[in-house]
């Protein structure tokens, strides 16, 4: 259900048309989410820290987790960075 609407989001120009105040950057992942819900996609499913709450964990669980994958992600992609541009590199999370 939700997969379709951001679907047809991206289509219909939803996501093009909004403006940068409408986007927060996610730490450590760098990100950008939508501050607010997109067509019917309720906030909590586009942004995962509101998601983890609404589910029962709290802040500290969610950014605990997110820079341990963070750390997992930047010990996997040094077998990678030497191929990758400096660019490339900089877009990594920042754990």
């Amino acid at each position: 259900k939700y997969t379709r609407q951001l679907i047809d989001a991206i289509h219909d120009g939803t996501l093009a048309n909004m403006s940068e105040d409408e986007w927060e950057e996610m730490p450590v992942f760098g990100l950008k989410m939508p501050k607010n819900s997109i067509k019917d996609v309720p906030k909590e499913i586009l942004r995962p820290e509101e998601a983890w709450v609404s589910n029962g964990k709290t802040t500290q669980e969610f950014q605990t987790t997110a820079k341990k994958l963070a750390g997992l992600f930047q010990k996997n992609f040094q077998e990678f960075a030497d191929k990758c541009t400096a660019s490339v590199k900089a877009a990594g999370p920042k754990a």
